[in-house]
């Protein structure tokens, strides 16, 4: 995944550079080689559940509507119609300009409408969707398919601590990374699923002598650091 830019849709220059070296790399064959496809596959199952059950503060129904006009916006394709306008909005900024939304633009949002829990959950939504879809290309997988709505209400439950600090959006204490998802607990736990799949879990940040298939900790960052120049990644 980090040697691929989503927001271009192709390897990066030096990928050939990149696979050569790999190819030349010694091979220890009596190490097992994680299965990584496996696991990414297990992760995309549980979020598609997540995705097609309701939400906080959203039916299946709208989640899904949410992630598929998410797609066409990555794919430059007119949204589909069926979301309110600022819901729209969010989800297409989210998906393709997530640097250009500033706290004007939520705040504008909830005017029209757009609860700023509701956002948060939206951006929860979107995110996800974006790193998976990502993560698939980077894996020479093809894209799955959105699954079908399920019936049922979303619980619109408020943790009582959460409130707009030093960030746009409600978060349960200062606003920061971590707790960006907060205000909505199920997107931030489903946050945290998708962290320790595709990068490291919580725990694992506080390691900074872990190794992950062969990759010592700073060789996870530097892969990091230039995924998130590819992509404009602003935190």
């Amino acid at each position: 995944m980090g040697l691929f830019s989503r927001k271009k849709r192709e390897p990066v220059d030096d990928e050939a550079d990149i696979a050569r070296d790999h190819a030349a790399a010694p091979v220890n064959p009596t190490k097992e080689t994680p299965d990584h496809r496996a696991d990414f596959a297990a992760l995309v199952d549980r979020e598609w559940d997540r995705l097609a059950n309701a939400g906080t503060w959203w039916t299946g129904g709208e989640r899904v509507a949410i992630a598929h006009d998410a797609r066409l916006a990555v794919d430059d394709q007119a949204a589909s119609g069926v979301l309110p306008g600022p819901v729209e909005e969010a989800t297409r900024r989210i998906a393709i300009d997530a640097t250009s939304i500033r706290g004007a633009d939520v705040t504008r949002w909830e005017v029209e409408g757009l609860d700023s829990f509701a956002f948060v959950e939206i951006a929860g939504v979107v995110s996800r969707l974006m790193a998976i879809d990502t993560a698939a290309f980077g894996l020479g997988l093809p894209i799955r398919p959105l699954p079908d709505a399920l019936p049922g209400e979303p619980t619109r439950d408020k943790p009582a601590d959460a409130a707009i600090t030093n960030g746009w959006a409600p978060t349960v204490g200062p606003a920061s990374a971590p707790s960006s998802l907060t205000a909505v607990p199920a997107e931030a736990a489903a946050m945290f699923d998708l962290h320790g799949v595709l990068y490291l879990t919580i725990d694992d940040m506080f390691e900074m002598q872990i190794e992950r298939e062969g990759l010592t900790r700073p060789q996870i960052e530097l892969a990091a650091a230039r995924t998130s120049t590819l992509n404009d990644c602003f935190y």
